[in-house]
């Protein structure tokens, strides 16, 4: 064990005096090591990137409804509750969610045919607090909010007409501003309102009075509501598929970008390929240079080793000694490989800044990266390094006698 003691000191001290060899070694290991840094660092990044914008954008979680059907309330409700959903929204017929007019009671600005979108609690597009809280709010899209002047706190007006008895009708309502949302969440001519109110301006239109706004015409009947659509959010990026898959299973049909998210699944598939494919090949051409670097070492160093074992080192002592200096080429290596995988990485995220996000990269790698790649590395160095071990023990301490 004494002896033990003094192999690490030895190895550091002849892999220093051979400083020539040792760095041509280093750099040939790096020289293998960083470019697979940076093929990783690309890979890693450009998919990350990928998936970071599908899962931050909500509208690759979005299903739409392909058509019309006959959803209840207690269906929707049942959709709701599912696990891999994170919204459901019940919504009346297109023709009837709109506003005929929008206006600024303060300055006369008017929006024609304002459309409405129903949302509650959950509502994937918006912050929570922009949410309408009541029948008498409304969420402005920022073109609409433009054209009419006003802002959130604001008061609007609008004019709900309907045919009834071929006769030309119209009802005001009168709501407040709950917050104005920009072009990305919410297009056009539109508004987040409650699904109570889209219902009551449905039923207006169908000639059915509304008691709660005081809008005319006949009672409407005590059946159970049926709604022609719905909006639907999935949990994540990844549910989608699966859930559009069950609803088909049950004859509702529905619209997705799950094809996105399987080209970046693919995508990652086939970069993974690549990588692993450069890297075993790069990895034991690396292996076989420095096992037969090592071996040529033990070779060219045989007398001092055979001396060692004359002056009372044991084997294991001799055969620890190519597997010290090993582990030290393969740290000075990664550290080298790492040095420049940085420097290649910090270039190319700048070069595709412009095209980049905040906290987006092209080219990155996290610490857990570097700390594996480091310990295959030395891992692979110590198999390399095996063989010629084997052969360090081979030597015995007879041989130094000839030079004693």
């Amino acid at each position: 064990m004494k002896a033990l003691r003094h192999i690490p000191r030895l190895a550091l001290r002849d892999f220093a005096h051979e400083a020539a060899i040792s760095a041509c070694i280093v750099g040939a290991l790096a020289a293998v090591l960083a470019p697979l840094l940076v093929l990783f660092g690309l890979k890693y990044g450009v998919i990350d990137t990928i998936a970071r914008r599908l899962v931050e954008d909500p509208h690759n979680r979005e299903l739409i409804l392909v058509g019309s059907g006959m959803f209840t309330a207690h269906w929707i409700e049942s959709l709701r509750d599912r696990p891999d959903v994170s919204f459901a929204m019940a919504e009346t017929r297109r023709l009837s969610a709109s506003f005929n007019r929008l206006e600024n009671p303060a300055t006369g600005a008017q929006a024609s045919a304002v459309g409405m979108v129903p949302s509650g609690p959950g509502e994937p597009l918006i912050p929570s607090g922009s949410v309408p809280a009541s029948d008498l709010e409304l969420t402005l899209s920022s073109r609409t909010a433009q054209r009419l002047g006003v802002g959130a706190g604001d008061m609007v007006r609008a004019v709900i007409e309907r045919l009834n008895n071929g006769g030309a009708e119209a009802v005001e309502w009168n709501g407040r501003v709950r917050a104005v949302v920009p072009e990305a969440a919410l297009g056009g001519d539109s508004a987040f309102v409650t699904l109570p109110l889209l219902v009551a301006i449905e039923d207006f239109r169908d000639g059915m009075a509304v008691e709660r706004f005081g809008w005319p015409g006949v009672p409407r009947g005590t059946g159970e509501r049926v709604f022609p659509r719905f909006r639907l959010y999935a949990r994540s990026i990844y549910d989608v598929a699966a859930l559009r898959d069950s609803l088909f299973s049950q004859e509702v049909e529905l619209r997705s970008r799950a094809e996105e998210v399987e080209v970046m699944q693919a995508l990652d598939a086939n970069l993974t390929r690549v990588f692993w494919t450069v890297a075993v090949l790069g990895s034991a051409g690396f292996a076989a240079a420095l096992a037969a670097s090592l071996v040529a070492g033990v070779e060219r160093k045989r007398r001092d080793l055979s001396v060692l074992r004359l002056i009372g080192f044991p084997g294991r002592a001799i055969v620890a000694f190519p597997l010290c200096q090993a582990l030290l080429i393969g740290m000075a290596g990664s550290l080298l490989a790492g040095v420049a995988y940085a420097g290649v990485a910090m270039g190319l995220n700048s070069y595709f800044a412009a095209s980049l996000q905040m906290g987006e990269f092209v080219c990155r790698l996290l610490p857990e990266h570097f700390v594996t790649a480091t310990a295959v590395t030395l891992a692979c160095a110590l198999a390399a390094a095996s063989w010629a071990g084997i052969r360090a023990a081979r030597i015995q301490p007879a041989e130094g006698l000839r030079d004693v």
